[in-house]
Formats: structure tokens, C-alpha cells, sequence
């Protein structure tokens, strides 16, 4: 039983399911073996042990004393998953009223059943009506109800019906367009890191339609507009000014994965601008961050990832936005699943400590993190060496140096790629310590060789450093 189809369904349920899957069961069609697996078993999954259950006692509760055989055992199996399948379609239904009214109108048209179809014509449009969501499952939803009302309308035979086609093409039309669009983003935005050109057809002509006048101010089809716009690199900013507007105008239409999903766009142009040198870019993605804070995203599932936080971290400290990073360090760190609240809390605080420039502070905070996790280790070194820097100690900044080697050449979850960035980050730290800066020549040779190299961790603290020392 374990590992099969049926034990990855009842897993899945929470403890509400189980119990309305159990009233379910006698009236489920489902014969008298498939009845007492279900007696025997339901207790394993409601007190969360199936692993102790055995395929022989489960057999036993079946058949009894039978012989085991194991091609009817399987077939046992496939009957419960038939019966746990009709159940989590009925519990999906009993949640979708315009899927579960759509379903009904179709079979009402199928069956030539005019009086049954024509309140589900109304009811249909009714919970459409009532959705206050606009993604793409609204304008599909809409195209079947539509659909479903011409055919209802041709069941009819009257010749003096208004046949509804217009606005059934219409839904398609923007449904198909919004698709279209979504899809040509997500492939965009794939060929900036990802050497795998993705062949979408046609979309001149969809480009053409998403700006017909009658579909050109749906706002999800404004959104992808933008977004692939951003991503062809189009008009610099304008674009990404009209998307941030947009997504700040109309988000709270879109489900929160969607939601989630359309901020990312926005948030990785920032990122490329960023890249290539635009700081004036890290306001704006502050800016996307604290919109997603507001609009409740981040932590719409009760907690926020360790990773975002720090990225929010991050990017606050180069916005020079001390007095937020601190509101936002405590007002969030609740959210932090348990295990990694306490490390993050302490990291970041050290981060913000660096940045206001208490030093002693940083070493303070920095001595009680946990570095079970490599990557903290990385940019807790990198932060400590910074400070070693900043007070002047070259003893501990030597020391340290050797161990962040050590730690870079041994650690295997380090990347190539991560192994360059930080021993770059370690190899001019040094070198701007012991420049002299009197040396103007040298000064200006370490200015060119820094310039040159792309990857560096945490450039704009050494390129600070070295204006510094060239000033």
C-alpha cells in the first residue's frame, strides 16, 4: 500500500477530508472489499501511521482468509483510487461554483433540456459576475459560459434569438491572447540566462490583437504587454514605470501565485538594470518589495522565506534606508519559519550594524550565528572581513583571509561561479588594505584591474573603498 497511488491520495488529505471522505464512503457505489480496505485502513491515515500498515493485513481485512494473490490485490488498489478520485472530484466541485454550474449547463444541452438549462444559463453568469478575479482562469471560464449560452440558444431553434456569438468570440479572443502573451514572457525571459531559444508562433499577430480595441484595457493583457516590452528592452524606462503602475493598480485582480509571479518579472528587470550598472534601479526594486509587503504577498502562506528576507535585507542597506531595514527586521522576522529565525534575526541585524557603521556590534552579533549553512558562512565572512576593514585590523583581516580560502577551496555546495566571486572579493579587500595611497599609479592600475572584473561579491563596498583611497 505504500507508495501506491491510493497512499499518496490519502496523505495528500487533511483531517477535515478524511472525515468527510468516511460519510462519503457507504454511498460511494464502491463494493464490499474496496468497503472493508476503507474500515480497516481509515484509522492508519486519520492518525497519520500508514506507514505500519502491511499489504498482508490489508489483504486480511478484504478477503479474509483467502490466499493472497497479488494480481487481485492490485486490482483492489486500482478499485480505491477509482473511488478516492470521484471523491476529490466531487470536493473540488463542492469549492468551484461556476466549474460545477459550466459542467451542469453542459449536460443540461447535451440532454435537450431547455427548462433545466435556462436557470443554469443565469446561475452561470451569475458566479462569474461575482468573481473578482481577473486572470487568465476568469476569461476561460467566461468563453465556456459563453459557449455553453449560444449552444443553449441554438437548442432553442428561434430564429429571432440573439445568438450570442460576439460575445463568445470575444471571451476566446482574450483568453487566447492572454495565454499567448503569458507564455512569450516566460520564454523571453528563459533566453536571458538559458541558451534554449523557444519557437512561439504568431506573435506579431497576437501582439497586434492584444492592441485591438477590444481587448487592449484588459488589465492582465496590459500587464504582459508591459512585461514583454521590459523584457525586449524596449522604451528603457517608460515601460517599466508603466508595469510597476499597472501592477500597483490592478494586482489585487490576479490570485496570489499569479500575483507572485507577475512582481518577479518586475523584480528581475530591476535586477539586469542593477547588473549593468543602473543603481538608480535599487530604489525602484525597494519600491516592488514594499508594494508586495503592502499587498500581503511575502507572507500570504503565514510565513516568508529565510532567502527573501535577506534579498529585502539587502537591497533596503543599499538604498540607505537604515530606520526601515530595522521596522522591517522586527516587523518580520515572526514570519521566519522557526528553525531559521533566530540565524536570519541575528545575520541581518549584524548587516544593518555593518551598515550603520557600530562595528563592534557586527563582531558581536556575528559571534553567535549558527553556520550550519554554507551560504550564511559565505556573506557573514564577507561582512566580517568589511569590518576588519573598516577598523583597521589587519591581524584579524589576515587571519580571516586564510580561512575563507580554506573554506572556498574545500566546501563542495560552493559553485565554481561562487568560488571566483568570493576569493575575488577576498584577493582586493587585501589589496586595498595594503595599497598605499600615496602611490597614485598603483592606485589607478588597482581602479582599472577592479573595473575589469565581473564577478566580484559586494563591488559597490570595494569600489567605495577604493574612491576612498583614490580621493
Amino acid at each position: 500500500m505504500i507508495n501506491t497511488k491510493p497512499d499518496h491520495i490519502l496523505r495528500s488529505l487533511s483531517q477535515y477530508e478524511l472525515n468527510r471522505l468516511d460519510r462519503y464512503m457507504p454511498g460511494a457505489n464502491a463494493d464490499d472489499y474496496v468497503l472493508a480496505t476503507w474500515e480497516y485502513i481509515r484509522t492508519f491515515y486519520k492518525e497519520r501511521i500508514p506507514a505500519a500498515l502491511s499489504n498482508e493485513n490489508i489483504w486480511k481485512a478484504a478477503f479474509g482468509k483467502k490466499r493472497f494473490v497479488a494480481l487481485r490485490y492490485a486490482r483492489l488498489l486500482s478499485d480505491l483510487t477509482k473511488v478516492l478520485e470521484r471523491f476529490l472530484l466531487l470536493e473540488h466541485l463542492a469549492d468551484h461554483d461556476t466549474e460545477r454550474n459550466l459542467i451542469l449547463l453542459d449536460i443540461y444541452n447535451t440532454r435537450l433540456l431547455p427548462s433545466c438549462a435556462a436557470p443554469m444559463v443565469k446561475a452561470v453568469n451569475e458566479t462569474a459576475r461575482k468573481n473578482e478575479l481577473r486572470d487568465a482562469g476568469y476569461y476561460i471560464d467566461r468563453y465556456r459560459a459563453d459557449e455553453l449560452q449560444n449552444a443553449f440558444i441554438e437548442n432553442l431553434d428561434r430564429r429571432d434569438s440573439e445568438k450570442h456569438l460576439t460575445a463568445t468570440m470575444r471571451s476566446l479572443d482574450t483568453y487566447y491572447v492572454i495565454q499567448k502573451l503569458k507564455y512569450y514572457a516566460s520564454a523571453l525571459h528563459y533566453q536571458k540566462f538559458l541558451n534554449t531559444p523557444s519557437e512561439i508562433h504568431f506573435m506579431e499577430a497576437v501582439m497586434a490583437m492584444a492592441a485591438h480595441t477590444s481587448i487592449k484595457d484588459v488589465p492582465l493583457i496590459q500587464i504582459y504587454v508591459a512585461i514583454i516590452h521590459t523584457l525586449q528592452e524596449r522604451d528603457g524606462n517608460a515601460n517599466f514605470e508603466l508595469l510597476s503602475g499597472l501592477l500597483s493598480q490592478h494586482i489585487h485582480l490576479f490570485p496570489v501565485t499569479e500575483a507572485e509571479q507577475l512582481y518577479a518579472f518586475a523584480v528581475n528587470y530591476c535586477i539586469r538594470m542593477i547588473n549593468q550598472g543602473d543603481l538608480s534601479y535599487v530604489q525602484k526594486i525597494l519600491s516592488l518589495y514594499k508594494q508586495q509587503l503592502r499587498d500581503g504577498l511575502l507572507t500570504h502562506s503565514g510565513s516568508m522565506s529565510p532567502w527573501e528576507f535577506k534579498n529585502i535585507v539587502t537591497i533596503a542597506l543599499r538604498a540607505k534606508e537604515l530606520k526601515w531595514v530595522t521596522d522591517f527586521i522586527e516587523t518580520y522576522t515572526p514570519y521566519i519559519p522557526e528553525r531559521d529565525r533566530d540565524n536570519a534575526y541575528t545575520f541581518n541585524m549584524a548587516r544593518y550594524a555593518f551598515a550603520a557603521g557600530k562595528y563592534d556590534r557586527v563582531l558581536e552579533l556575528l559571534g553567535s550565528v549558527d553556520y550550519n549553512d554554507v551560504f550564511y558562512q559565505l556573506d557573514a565572512k564577507t561582512t566580517l572581513m568589511k569590518t576588519y576593514y573598516e577598523l583597521g585590523e589587519y591581524q584579524p583581516l589576515q587571519s580571516l583571509s586564510e580561512s575563507f580560502r580554506i573554506l572556498l577551496s574545500r566546501k563542495r555546495l560552493i559553485s565554481d561561479t561562487q568560488r571566483a566571486v568570493y576569493g575575488n572579493f577576498v584577493r582586493y579587500t587585501l589589496k586595498l588594505f595594503r595599497a598605499d595611497v600615496k602611490d597614485r599609479k598603483k592606485i589607478a592600475q588597482l581602479t582599472q584591474d577592479i573595473n575589469k572584473v565581473k564577478q566580484l561579491a559586494d563591488k559597490s563596498w570595494i569600489m567605495e573603498k577604493l574612491g576612498e583611497l583614490a580621493a
